[in-house]
């Protein structure tokens, strides 16, 4: 495991790669993952517990790529008498005789025995003893103009597997083979608790010394955009013994918890003793700048803890980057998605003190060439969410690294609307 020399916690992707592998036992040993049946219409954004196969071909029938006339077997005169037509949910159901056509338009059923359909604009029409016949212009195309049965879906594919997370194509792939309802994960249910002297509710009249408690709107927004609902929230003064009764009481009704602030190393930042008490602190620290002062364990062997850092971006990049992979495989995601990575060029010379890896706050602009550029935003501080609300990117700086010259490349992780 990736420690730094002077203890000053894991590298990130350690971190996570840690955090993973106990959820992982976790789910073995308890059996956290449980599973209920629901329609398709209350599936989206939920994570399957099967694998669904198609039972048969989708469409099931040939149909027609163009408006048109599907043909007959051609005779010597070059020509097919209209005879019917085939049109969506009203199909020629007979069979073409030599020489004969049905008006057809696109997506329609083909007859069986037709095995061309010629488009509008490739052909002209004549009225000829009462009857209405199609002929060929001289520059038709050979092409069919047929798609086959198991054009969208042949019989036996998999339309879904086990842990995926269910988007809009999904639902409606699934609804398109006849599937009425799914087998999902059941969503964990998230505690928060958020301590602090200073707090006070927003809105409400304030002392000097005291701030407005935001961060509890902060994660349960983000929570919700990434697609996780915090089911509980309770909001503590820096007293040991209530914070560890709101700890035992939110682990007793929820499945995952989660606190802000609390977690460093000042004489009133109890958590880590707390959860040593109740459960087992896993790892504490991070060697990451913002974020250094978080933790992860287990309250009674079995509910997920994460101790977030009490400044605003430094609670919602941890979140991002270890809660919300955490949270995915507690739903049973197969595979984890992260936030996208991309290399940008920056637009400004960069200098700082090299001892952490760092997640500069940047913006995303393309320049005239095409390339991906970035700003680093003026404002930094992890105290001021606006560093990170105001920004597209997280800009990975090494530890090693003191300065950056502009123009050099370096990896970035886009922060999608998604996620704030």
């Amino acid at each position: 495991m990736g420690i730094d020399i002077n203890n000053q916690g894991l590298y990130l992707n350690d971190a996570i790669k840690k955090i993973l592998e106990e959820i992982d036992t976790l789910i073995v040993n308890n059996e956290t993952l449980h599973k209920e049946e629901i329609n398709l219409d209350e599936a989206l954004g939920k994570v399957s517990m099967e694998e669904i196969l198609s039972e048969e071909d989708i469409p099931g029938y040939r149909s027609s790529v163009m408006d048109g006339y599907a043909l007959g077997e051609s005779n010597k005169e070059n020509k097919w008498k209209i005879v019917g037509e085939s049109f969506p949910g009203k199909p020629f159901n007979d069979l073409l005789k030599k020489g004969e056509a049905v008006t057809i338009s696109t997506g329609s059923f083909v007859p069986d025995n037709c095995f061309s359909v010629i488009p509008q604009e490739q052909v002209f029409l004549e009225l000829l003893n009462g009857n209405e016949y199609v002929f060929k212009k001289e520059k038709s195309s050979n092409n069919s103009w047929i798609r086959e049965k198991n054009d969208q879906v042949f019989k036996g594919e998999i339309l879904i597997k086990k842990g995926v997370k269910i988007t809009p194509g999904i639902l409606s792939k699934l609804a398109s083979c006849g599937i009425k309802t799914i087998k999902v994960s059941k969503n964990s249910k998230l505690g928060l608790l958020i301590t602090g002297d200073e707090l006070v509710k927003s809105g409400t009249a304030r002392k000097r010394g005291e701030i407005w408690e935001s961060n509890s709107i902060l994660i349960k927004s983000i929570a919700k955009n990434l697609g996780f609902e915090i089911n509980e929230i309770q909001i503590e003064k820096d007293n040991y013994q209530n914070i560890k009764n709101s700890l035992r009481n939110i682990s007793e009704f929820n499945d995952v918890v989660i606190s802000v602030g609390g977690i460093s190393v000042g004489k009133k930042d109890f958590l880590k003793n707390i959860i040593n008490e109740i459960g087992e602190i896993k790892f504490w620290k991070l060697f990451l700048k913002p974020g250094k002062p978080f933790a992860f364990g287990l309250i009674n062997k079995k509910i997920p803890y994460f101790g977030l850092p009490g400044n605003p971006v430094s609670a919602a990049i941890t979140f991002i980057q270890l809660v919300w992979p955490s949270l995915q495989k507690l739903e049973g995601i197969t595979n984890i998605e992260f936030p996208l990575r991309i290399k940008v060029k920056l637009n400004s010379d960069l200098k700082r003190k090299k001892g952490r890896p760092e997640l500069l706050r940047g913006k995303l602009f393309v320049s005239e060439e095409g390339e991906f550029m970035a700003d680093i935003s003026e404002e930094q501080s992890s105290s001021k969410i606006s560093s990170i609300s105001n920004s597209d990117l997280l800009i990975e700086i090494p530890a090693e690294i003191d300065f950056c010259q502009k123009g050099n490349l370096l990896w970035a992780q886009l922060l999608k609307r998604n996620f704030l």
